[in-house]
C-alpha cells in the first residue's frame, strides 16, 4: 500500500514535467536524452527507462538538480524502425516503472526521431543479388548470385530464361584447418522457407550430384569455395528461392558422401570434380550415397554442414528473337572466354615451369620472392594469400608477411608446426587466378606450445548471421580479465554478447550454463549453475546474480566461486540464446533469486511470476515454439580453464 501511495505522488511529478524536463539529440544512428529531476526523485531514478534500458550516467548541474543521460543506439532499447515515404522514423517511450509488484507502467513519454532516407537506401532483404551469410561452429558460410562474367556479385536479381545463374557458395576458414567445401543438396522452390509436401526442383542430390541438365561445377579457384553454373531454362518462370546444404569438409577424409560430382556427356559417366582419378566416388549417384556413420562415429571432428538460402530470384521469358539474340551473344561470350583462358593458362604453365620462386621461411614471418626473366607478366597481379606484393618490377615479386596476415593456414601435426599459403597469379581482366604455387613453411613443435581451441578470457561464435561472445571480465566490467585464476568464494564476472549487426534489435538470454572440469560438456562430474530456461540456481546457495543490464544484447552475470570447484581447473559452458524481445516467457526469461523475496525477473520486475517455474519445471511450449522459430538463435559457448585453488 505505501509503495502505491508513493507510485501515485511520484507519477503526479513526473506527470507535470514540462517539455523542457526532457531534452532530445536525435543523431545519425543514435539519441541522447538528457532528463532533468529534481534531487528528492534521485533515489528513484532506477525506475525510469527508455525502453527497456536504465540510463547511462548521471550528473550534478550547479542548481543542485541531476541530469540523468541516456545514450544509446536505434539499435539498442527496444526502438521500433519505420520507413514513411522519404523518411526513417526511430520510435521509443521513456518509462517509470516502479517496484517489483507495480502494473508497468505509470508514466509514459513518447518521441521518435525523423532523418531523411538516404540516396538510393533499400531495406537489405530486399537487396537483388544480395549475398546469405551465415554462421556456424565459428564459422561464416556465403552463398551469392554472380554476374554472367563471374567477376562480381550480380546486379540484378532478374534473370532471362535459358541463361546462365553462376552461384557462389563459400566457407571463411578463419583459424581452421584448411576446408573444402562442398554442396550436398540443392533445390529451387517457390517459397523463402520449406513448406510440407511443396513441389520443389532438385538442383544437386545424393551427397552431391548435380543432375540439372546443362549445368556444370566451375573449376575451382580455392578448396573453400564452390560455383555453381546454374541454368536456368529448367527451372521455368516466375520467382524462386535456391535451397542449399552447404558442407565444410576436411580435405582428407572425403568418401562418397562427400564429394562434387557431375555427368560429363562426352565421357558418358560421372567426374568427380576435384580429382577425375577417383571418379569411382560418383557411381553412386545413379543409386544411393549412403553415409559411412560407424565410420565417422569413431573419428573427431571433419566437418559442418548449414541451410542457406538465395532469392527471392525472378526468372523472366522473352521473345524467341531475343532469345537467340541472347543464346548467340552469350556462345561468342562463352568461346572467347575459353580461348582467353586457354591462353592464360598455357602462360600460367608456362610461367610455373620456369619462374624461380625462392622461400624463406622465418619463426615468425616469411620472404617470398617470384623472379622470371623469359616472359613478360604483370607482376602486380601475384597474391600470397590476399596480400599483394610489397614491391613488383618487370621480373620480380617480393613478398614479406606474418603467418597471421595473408589467410596463412596453421596446423599441428605430431611435432611439426605448418604454415601453408598459396602464391596465386590472377587474371587482367576478370580477377580469377590462373596460377597457384604452394608456399610452405615447416618449425618444429615448441615444447611449451597447447592447442589454442579455448581462449580461457574470450570466446567467440558465429551463427546465422549473428556474432557472439563470451568474456571473462575485470571486477568493473571495463575490460577482459587480466587473470584467469580466481580465489574461492570472488566473483567471476563473465560477460556474454551478441552484435544484432542488420538485424532486430535482439535480447540475449542465458539459457543454461554448468560447471565440469574438462572442455567437453559430456562430463562425469558437473554443477548446474543457470538451468529450467534462465533460472540462476546458483543464486540459491551462494551471492551469484544477473548484473543490471546496460544493452538488451548482453548479458552480465557476476558468479560466485567456490560451489563448483572440485578440482582447480574449471570450464564453464553456456547455451546463449538471441531472442526477439517481444516474444518472451517463462522458457526465455533471466532470473535471479532474492532471499526472503524470493525469485525476480531481472528484465521487468513487475513480470517476476514468469520465474515462478523456477521451482518447479519451466517447460517450451512446444504448439507456440514451432509457429515462432524466427524468434532466436542459439549457440553454445564455453570459457576456459579457470583456475580455482583450495585456498
Amino acid at each position: 500500500m505505501l509503495l502505491h501511495l508513493l507510485g501515485v505522488t511520484l507519477l503526479a511529478v513526473f506527470a507535470t514535467a514540462e517539455n523542457k524536463d526532457i531534452k532530445i539529440e536525435c543523431k545519425p544512428d543514435s539519441v541522447n536524452i538528457t532528463w532533468i529531476i529534481s534531487e528528492e526523485l534521485v533515489p528513484y531514478s532506477t525506475y525510469l527507462f527508455l525502453g527497456n534500458c536504465i540510463r547511462s550516467d548521471a550528473t550534478i548541474l550547479p542548481t543542485g538538480e541531476w541530469a540523468l543521460h541516456f545514450h544509446y543506439k536505434f539499435r539498442d532499447c527496444k526502438f521500433k524502425k519505420k520507413i514513411k515515404g522519404k523518411h526513417l522514423i526511430y520510435q521509443n517511450v521513456m518509462t517509470y516503472k516502479p517496484g517489483p509488484k507495480s502494473q508497468p507502467p505509470l508514466y509514459e513519454y513518447f518521441f521518435e526521431c525523423v532523418q531523411k532516407r538516404p540516396k538510393g537506401w533499400i531495406p537489405p532483404f530486399l537487396n537483388p543479388g544480395a549475398s546469405v551469410s551465415v554462421g556456424h561452429g565459428g564459422l561464416v558460410f556465403h552463398m551469392a548470385l554472380l554476374n554472367e562474367q563471374m567477376t562480381g556479385i550480380a546486379k540484378s536479381n532478374v534473370i532471362p530464361l535459358g541463361s546462365v545463374m553462376p552461384i557462389w557458395a563459400a566457407v571463411e576458414q578463419k583459424a581452421h584447418q584448411p576446408l573444402r567445401l562442398f554442396m550436398e543438396e540443392c533445390v529451387a522452390a517457390p517459397t523463402a522457407e520449406p513448406e510440407p509436401h511443396q513441389q520443389v526442383h532438385p538442383i544437386i542430390v545424393n551427397k552431391g550430384c548435380l543432375i540439372e541438365s546443362n549445368s556444370v561445377f566451375v573449376p575451382r579457384y580455392h578448396s573453400s569455395a564452390l560455383v555453381l553454373s546454374l541454368q536456368s531454362s529448367m527451372l521455368g518462370t516466375g520467382k524462386l528461392y535456391i535451397h542449399c546444404k552447404l558442407v565444410a569438409w576436411d580435405p582428407e577424409v572425403l568418401d562418397e558422401s562427400k564429394k562434387a560430382c557431375q555427368y560429363s556427356k562426352q565421357n558418358e559417366g560421372w567426374e568427380l570434380l576435384d580429382d577425375p582419378s577417383q571418379n569411382s566416388r560418383c557411381s553412386c549417384c545413379d543409386q544411393i550415397c549412403k553415409t559411412r556413420t560407424r565410420r565417422r562415429a569413431k573419428q573427431k571432428f571433419h566437418g559442418l554442414s548449414q541451410l542457406s538460402v538465395l532469392g527471392p530470384l525472378v526468372i523472366v521469358d522473352r521473345s524467341e528473337r531475343q532469345h537467340n539474340s541472347m543464346q548467340q551473344a552469350l556462345c561468342s561470350v562463352m568461346m572467347a572466354s575459353i580461348w582467353h583462358s586457354a591462353l592464360l593458362f598455357s602462360l600460367a604453365a608456362v610461367v610455373a615451369v620456369f619462374a624461380d620462386v625462392k622461400l624463406d621461411c622465418r619463426p615468425d614471418f616469411v620472404t617470398l620472392v617470384w623472379r622470371e626473366s623469359r616472359h613478360h607478366v604483370d607482376t602486380s597481379l601475384f597474391r600470397l594469400g590476399s596480400c599483394a606484393p610489397i614491391s613488383a618490377s618487370a621480373r620480380e615479386a617480393t613478398f614479406r608477411v606474418e603467418y597471421k596476415d595473408c589467410n596463412f593456414r596453421t596446423m599441428v601435426t605430431g611435432d611439426k608446426v605448418v604454415h601453408t599459403n598459396d602464391l596465386i597469379y590472377l587474371s587482367p581482366d576478370s580477377g580469377v587466378q590462373t596460377l597457384t604455387h604452394p608456399a610452405i613453411c615447416v618449425f618444429d613443435r615448441p615444447k611449451e606450445w597447447a592447442p589454442t581451441s579455448y581462449d580461457p578470457v574470450f570466446s567467440t561464435y558465429g551463427q546465422s548471421g549473428l556474432v557472439f561472445h563470451m568474456a571473462l571480465m575485470n571486477e568493473d566490467f571495463t575490460g577482459p580479465a587480466a587473470s584467469t585464476r580466481f580465489a574461492l568464494g570472488s566473483f567471476i564476472p563473465i560477460v556474454a554478447r551478441v552484435e544484432e549487426k542488420m538485424h532486430q534489435p535482439l535480447l540475449l538470454l542465458i539459457e543454461e550454463c554448468i560447471a565440469t572440469t574438462t572442455p567437453e560438456r559430456q562430463s562425469d562430474y558437473y554443477y548446474n549453475i543457470i538451468g529450467n530456461k534462465g533460472c540462476l540456481l546458483d543464486s540459491k546457495m551462494s551471492q551469484s546474480r544477473f548484473e543490471q543490464r546496460l544493452i538488451s544484447s548482453e548479458v552480465r552475470l557476476s558468479l560466485q566461486a567456490f560451489r563448483f570447484a572440485v578440482e582447480e581447473e574449471v570450464f564453464i559452458h553456456c547455451k546463449l540464446v538471441a531472442w526477439d524481445p517481444s516474444g518472451i516467457d517463462h522458457t526465455k526469461k533471466a532470473c535471479n533469486f532474492l532471499k526472503g523475496q524470493g525469485w525476480e525477473l531481472v528484465d521487468n520486475l513487475a513480470h517476476s511470476k514468469l520465474c515462478d517455474c523456477c521451482e518447479t519445471s519451466c517447460k517450451s511450449r512446444w504448439s507456440r515454439s514451432v509457429a515462432s522459430g524466427k524468434h532466436g538463435i542459439v549457440q553454445n559457448a564455453v570459457l576456459g580453464p579457470l583456475t580455482i585453488p583450495e585456498v
